[in-house]
This record gives C-alpha cells, structure tokens and sequence, in this order.
C-alpha cells in the first residue's frame, strides 16, 4: 500500500489538536480493533528532531474498530510547547500480528499563538 499524502494538518500552539483519519481498503473500513499507531513530527525530515509524538502507547492516539479510524489528540498544554514551523510527518499503524503499515505522510503546519 502506497501512503496517503496529506499536507492539511495543523494547528495553532496552545489549542488542542483533534483528527481522526480513516483507514479505507476498497470502500470498506478497515477493522482496527488492537492496532497501534505513532506519529512523528519532525523537523528536517527522517533524521530530524523529534518535536511531537503522537502515539497509542502515550495516549494521544486512540484506535477504533470496525470505522477504520485512528484519533489523534493533543491538548493545548502539549502543542503550547512545539515550536512553530513546518515540520514532517507519517503515520504508522502496526496490526495485532505485527504488520507495519504507513498510512499518511506529509507535512504539518504549527501557527505562533498570539494571544497569551
């Protein structure tokens, strides 16, 4: 499977951050029930700083189940403390049987918060 580009995710620091994209395999979801999943932004791509995990093991990303979607959440405390800028990412979804799948890759905006 080739990974979805998708170059329209941001968000504004210290407001909360909420996704869910959907994993589709020929107009059916996909039943994601016990995957887990990580996204990284990264400054400068695969070699680049880590500024934000979003993952399963940490809580920020929940996996559904038969709707095929992964939500992604970080609170205003949490993107308060990434760096504005334009950063990389994927993300990975592994399967109960340890398949590892990229779904998404692109690019990920962070704005300046402005009012404080």
């Amino acid at each position: 499977m080739n990974p979805g580009r998708y170059n329209g995710f941001n968000f504004t620091q210290g407001d909360t951050f909420t996704s869910a994209p959907a994993w589709k395999i020929s107009d059916s979801y996909v039943n994601v029930a016990g995957y887990s999943a990580l996204m990284q932004l990264r400054r400068g791509g695969t070699t680049g700083t880590v500024v934000l995990e979003l993952s399963t093991d940490n809580g920020r990303i929940v996996a559904g189940t038969t709707d095929g979607k992964f939500t992604i959440t970080a609170s205003s405390a949490v993107t308060a403390a990434v760096p504005a800028g334009t950063f990389y990412y994927d993300l990975q979804v592994t399967s109960p049987s340890s398949v590892t799948t990229t779904l998404l890759t692109g690019v990920f905006t962070v704005k300046p918060q402005v009012s404080q």
